[in-house]
């Protein structure tokens, strides 16, 4: 378990820091009414850690004996474990949009105050966050925005309390780039991943592209993540009682096709199509692959939807009838392409495979497969969360920012392979 968990329980550190929440450490009551609550959020963060790591220890000495399966007993505390995680995840967005959003009561200035009767816009916020809806926002202009940015020198004089907020540099050389000349990005995900702003949301892009450059410029990082891309989505198929063999056959034409430096030139013609910006993971796999997967599997095409909603056809042909639908509409798109080996044609063929396992997952009849289709889409936002949190990572330079992002993706692997342990994968 984390040393730094530790100390909250014991030691000096961990007195001063009761000492801090109790409110009878002086420094506590020389601090501003709004940084009061980030000792608090501090504290749940590193309860959280602690948390995990029981998690983890736990489910790893049940996994040390490979042929014993674990008992009811241990399955029902792992779960428990697990929603008391859950809960806490939401304890700590809650929290933040109270006290750390540009909102809140607590960053009220004197015009603002004047108009105190108006309602909470950070309670219709949190509202969202509970419906884990995703509402298409339009980017504003940086004048409207830059008042939501959190502005770290407020912090400086209680940096000691504060390690995540002491260095931010790489954020803040992407607010200067933002400032001098934009950050061009396809789409903003600032509810999704909780930022304050616009501004907040682009720069911290900006921060992650350089990060995940860096994570791919080093080969065992390169490797691991590539590798996941590969067991995750076969195991997600071999759930869903399917043979993941053609997936793991265009997934690796894929990957010959992303090592081919040839290949980026195409991929930059057909992406800057379709409105991506930037050649880089976050662009490509997480904005275009990921987070438009989810949303079009909410708004299917009407050939699938009518599928869907046909009651009088059994479960496991309307399943069939899904993936022929699917692989009509990508035939479709596949005939339009201009360039027919090219990223989006591998991107098809790889969809062609696991389009129809997401969409009767989320979409099909209540089943242990929808649940884990559930959980994958949360996992993946929970990250996104995380890695646009100060508190979580680290924006102080690329290194920093790269190490503690490829910690977070590991975090979020290792919960879905215990889910899908769970489930019996």
């Amino acid at each position: 378990m984390r040393a730094h968990c530790c100390s909250l329980c014991s030691g000096d550190e961990g007195s001063e820091r009761r000492l801090l929440c109790c409110g009878n450490f002086p420094a506590f009551h020389r601090m501003p009414v709004y940084v009061r609550p980030l000792l608090c959020l501090e504290a749940l963060e590193r309860a959280l850690y602690c948390w995990e790591d029981a998690l983890t220890a736990f489910s790893s000495a049940l996994n040390s004996d490979a042929l014993a399966l674990p008992s009811k007993a241990d399955a029902a505390f792992t779960r428990d474990v697990q929603e008391l995680l859950d809960l806490g995840y939401q304890i700590q967005n809650n929290a933040e949009l109270l006290f750390i959003d540009q909102h809140s009561v607590l960053f009220r200035n004197g015009s603002e105050s004047e108009e105190s009767h108006k309602p909470s816009t950070v309670g219709t916020r949190l509202s969202m966050c509970k419906d884990k809806h995703d509402p298409a926002s339009s980017p504003e202009s940086y004048a409207s925005a830059k008042d939501g940015v959190a502005d770290l020198r407020e912090f400086e004089e209680f940096s000691e309390f504060f390690p995540h907020f002491e260095q931010q540099k790489l954020y803040h050389e992407a607010l200067k780039i933002h400032e001098d000349k934009g950050i061009p990005c396809r789409r903003v995900h600032t509810e999704l991943v909780k930022c304050g702003s616009d501004v907040e949301y682009l720069a911290k892009v900006h921060c992650l592209r350089q990060a995940y450059t860096r994570l791919f410029s080093l080969p065992s990082a390169a490797t691991w993540i590539a590798d996941v891309g590969r067991q995750l989505i076969s195991d997600l198929i071999i759930f869903a009682d399917r043979d993941p063999k053609d997936y793991l056959t265009h997934y690796e034409r894929m990957l010959e096709f992303l090592s081919d430096e040839g290949s980026l030139p195409i991929m930059q013609e057909e992406l800057g199509m379709r409105g991506v910006r930037c050649i880089n993971f976050y662009d490509v796999v997480i904005d275009f692959v990921l987070l438009d997967a989810f949303e079009e599997v909410e708004k299917p095409p009407s050939s699938i939807k009518a599928i869907l909603q046909n009651r009088w056809i059994s479960a496991s042909f309307r399943e069939t009838a899904i993936g022929t639908a699917v692989w009509s509409v990508l035939m479709g798109k596949r005939q339009m392409l201009k360039h027919p080996r090219g990223f989006m044609a591998h991107f098809y063929s790889i969809s062609e495979q696991v389009t129809p396992v997401l969409v009767w997952g989320f979409l099909g009849p209540e089943s242990s497969l929808r649940s884990t289709c559930f959980y994958f889409r949360e996992q993946i936002n929970e990250f996104l969360v995380d890695i646009f949190n100060f508190f979580k990572v680290r924006y102080t330079n690329v290194d920093d920012l790269a190490e503690d992002v490829l910690r977070e993706m590991k975090i979020r692997v290792e919960n879905i392979n215990q889910r899908l342990s769970l489930e019996g994968c």
